[in-house]
């Protein structure tokens, strides 16, 4: 893995800090840190090339969220997703997500722009047909967080932003299932967002979800 520089001209270490965190937290969404990996603060800070005391600032706030553990002598640890995680993170979809897809068709019908929405539709059909895993699941999560955007709400937005990252992190651990189905079940909800039908994106998102909750928690609990 190359080195990655960061600023350390930045005034203090605050930044220094949220760009370790990022950098730590984008490894563990996407599996280059694997669960029960070691967060080695020597190694992370010679690859980002600073001191070891952003990366150590910044693992409290990684634990708060529940991407790390840190124990007196393995240090910090990669959490894994277990069952009852991931399905209380499916609980909170089932609400949030629907919400906002129902949202999301209502502010359509007023008028608002799904350009931004459009465009993101059609590279996960690109990353589909190409059968890209990683960058399906990154597109698939961004697909989401426009149709949060869409929405409007900025309290639904700030709720939904810490989960987006476990949302992320689901999708790459449960890259094997059936991607084209699941495009289409994207394709189904835009079109009712587009067309502002709210109820019925309301109705899709929910079976949507439901679906990727069921496929999650099989694979999740057979790994």
């Amino acid at each position: 893995m190359s080195a990655e520089v960061l600023d350390e001209n930045s005034v203090g270490s605050p930044s220094r800090a949220t760009s370790a965190y990022e950098w730590i937290r984008e490894r563990i969404i996407d599996g280059t840190l694997p669960p029960g990996e070691r967060i080695r603060e020597r190694e992370v800070a010679e690859k980002l090339q600073v001191s070891r005391v952003p990366v150590r600032e910044a693992l409290p706030q990684l634990e708060s969220e529940g991407y790390i553990t840190t124990t007196p002598r393995r240090g910090a640890v990669v959490t894994h997703v277990t069952l009852r995680a991931a399905t209380e993170l499916f609980d909170v979809r089932s609400s949030l997500e629907v919400l906002a897809a129902r949202l999301a068709a209502e502010a359509c019908s007023r008028g608002a722009s799904a350009d931004r929405l459009r465009e993101v539709l059609n590279e996960a059909l690109q990353a589909t047909e190409a059968d890209e895993a990683v960058h399906i699941a990154d597109v698939n999560s961004r697909l989401h967080e426009e149709i949060l955007a869409l929405s409007g709400n900025s309290l639904l937005q700030k709720l939904m932003t810490p989960v987006n990252g476990h949302v992320r992190r689901l999708f790459h651990i449960a890259a094997d299932r059936d991607q084209h189905e699941l495009h289409r079940e994207h394709i189904a909800i835009v079109e009712a967002i587009l067309r502002g039908q709210g109820d019925l994106a309301a109705a899709l998102s929910y079976a949507h979800v439901e679906q990727s909750r069921n496929e999650c928690l099989a694979i999740i609990g057979g790994s």
